[in-house]
């Protein structure tokens, strides 16, 4: 991913306006209505909020290499 953002916290992929991951063009993102991505910022929130699912269902089993 290539662009520069004040709100974005590079460490850990984090917005700080928007106090949540950062995903590119979501709604609320200073990049919304601005650009235009190969894959829509809706379908890649719910990919991301899928994941974090999946994570938290296998970190509370104690699936081995959970939550890295």
């Amino acid at each position: 991913m290539s662009f520069s953002c004040p709100h974005f916290r590079p460490n850990d992929d984090w917005c700080l306006r928007l106090k949540t991951d950062c995903v590119p063009g979501r709604r609320g993102c200073v990049l919304a209505g601005k650009t235009t991505f190969a894959v829509p910022a809706e379908q890649r929130v719910r990919e991301r909020e899928e994941e974090k699912r999946r994570q938290a269902i296998a970190r509370l089993w104690g699936s081995p290499g959970a939550g890295s």
